[in-house]
C-alpha cells in the first residue's frame, strides 16, 4: 500500500522519515495482507496509525530516520500482546 505525501509541517520535520511495519491490512472484504512497509514524512505519521487502525490492522514497529537538531537513532516501538 504506497501512502502519499505531501508537504506539510515545519522545516524542522521536512527531513524526517518515518517507517511503519504493519500486518493484517484489509486491501477488500476477502483478502488480509501478511506484512506491509509504509513509508512517510514524519508529519503525516498520525494520519497513517489512524488510517492502518480503521483499516484493521496492527502496527508491528516504527522506526524514525532523518535529520533533526538532536542527533537521534532510529527505533521501534514494541507492542504488548
Amino acid at each position: 500500500m504506497k501512502v502519499s505525501a505531501g508537504t506539510r509541517g515545519t522545516s524542522f520535520s521536512s527531513d524526517r522519515q518515518v517507517t511503519i511495519s504493519v500486518t493484517g491490512l484489509a486491501q477488500n472484504d476477502y483478502v488480509r495482507t501478511a506484512d506491509t512497509v509504509m513509508k512517510v514524512p514524519f508529519t503525516r505519521m498520525n494520519e497513517t496509525l489512524r488510517l492502518v487502525h480503521r483499516l484493521g490492522g496492527k502496527v508491528t514497529g516504527v522506526a524514525v530516520t532523518g535529520t533533526t537538531s538532536e542527533a537521534t537513532e532510529p527505533r521501534k516501538k514494541a507492542h504488548k500482546k
